[in-house]
């Protein structure tokens, strides 16, 4: 046992430096035993989406899912890094009597919300223009294709919401337009989907569609900026639309507004609400960060998938996101002060 820690130990010097007898630094040590560690989800996010076209099959669209009916009012779990901390379910691995900081979180400029209607998107501006008078960007973070229908927000449903699973970013954004202008003066079957009704079509809500757009045109006819990540749902991020939000944050304006969304606005949203954060204030520790947007209502991202009567594909994408989330903190803190010279997915590659 003692020649395994002795040979595991002079492993880990040898990194350091030529020399194995030369002292290495704190920083050195810590940084080579991680590079030991195993991460069994390293690369779980490029398989998930590398499937065939046969594989694809399995999570066909089979609705036209109404999401958010066009009536005034503020869209669901609504909430601004300026917003109180509030008290949250007691999940394995959360302790209640933790405070995080706020340090630089009541300047980080962001809100966080569900997807919503044309007339949500008029309350939210309204409500954002209250607490900032410059740039508004909305940061669209779903790869399910949606859309505003007679103000309505709809989208295309598959099994898991993953109708557009393997699909590049170029081709989800082109097929999205073309699916959504394609309404224009049809009559759109949609359902309500949940899990109340186990994904199943309901009843028909039939719309005479006058008007279609998309999101981004939305966005543009308010004046509002538009980014648009396709993160598959419920899932740990795909590398691109990492590297493209780091690389968007390095040249956004100080004085911009960001408001994340998704679905629901908690899963994929608060995921990229950490990582912004995680570059904005980077003196602020892993752990506060994850903590304090549970505590803003959010999802707690070192959540296990361990709830009762959780969804069974969902428990192993929980544990995917809880080993990776920190993994990104610490890809930020080593490369953002050399301007991120190094993508995610380039610097993973050091580890196992």
């Amino acid at each position: 046992m003692q020649k395994k820690i002795f040979f595991w130990m002079l492993a880990i010097l040898t990194t350091c430096g030529v020399n194995v007898f030369t002292a290495c630094s704190s920083s050195d040590v810590e940084k080579a035993a991680d590079n030991q560690q195993h991460y069994k989800y390293l690369y779980a996010a490029e398989e998930r989406e590398n499937v065939t076209k046969e594989q694809r099959e399995e999570y066909a669209p089979y609705a036209w899912r109404l999401e958010f009916e066009n009536k005034t009012g503020m869209p669901l779990n609504w909430r601004t890094s300026m917003s109180e901390f509030v008290e949250r379910d007691l999940l394995n691995g959360y302790d209640p009597d933790y405070e995080p900081s706020r340090k630089g979180l009541d300047k980080l400029k962001t809100s966080a919300s569900s997807d919503f209607s044309a007339l949500q998107l008029d309350t939210l501006v309204k409500e954002i223009r209250k607490l900032h008078s410059g740039p508004i960007t909305i940061v669209d973070l779903r790869n399910e294709t949606h859309g505003l229908i007679n103000g309505n927000h709809v989208s295309i449903y598959g099994k898991q919401n993953w109708a557009n699973i393997g699909l590049s970013h170029e081709t989800i954004i082109a097929e999205e337009a073309e699916q959504i202008h394609n309404t224009l003066g049809q009559q759109l079957s949609t359902v309500i989907l949940g899990s109340a009704n186990g994904y199943q079509s309901s009843d028909s809500i039939k719309i005479d569609v006058t008007t279609a757009e998309t999101e981004a045109e939305a966005c543009a006819k308010r004046g509002l900026g538009y980014v648009r990540l396709t993160v598959l749902d419920h899932c740990f991020t795909d590398p691109r639309s990492l590297d493209d939000f780091i690389a968007f944050v390095q040249q956004l304006p100080a004085d911009t507004w960001l408001h994340f969304h998704c679905l629901a606005g908690r899963g994929r949203t608060t995921m990229y609400l950490v990582f912004f954060d995680f570059m904005r204030n980077p003196d602020v520790s892993e752990k506060d960060v994850i903590y304090r947007h549970y505590k803003l209502g959010g999802n707690f991202m070192y959540y296990q998938g361990d709830k009762p009567n959780e969804d069974p594909f969902k428990v192993s994408l929980a544990k995917e996101k809880a080993e990776m989330i920190p993994l990104v903190y610490k890809y930020i803190q080593e490369n953002q002060p050399k301007g991120f010279r190094m993508s995610w997915a380039q610097w993973k590659t050091q580890f196992k």
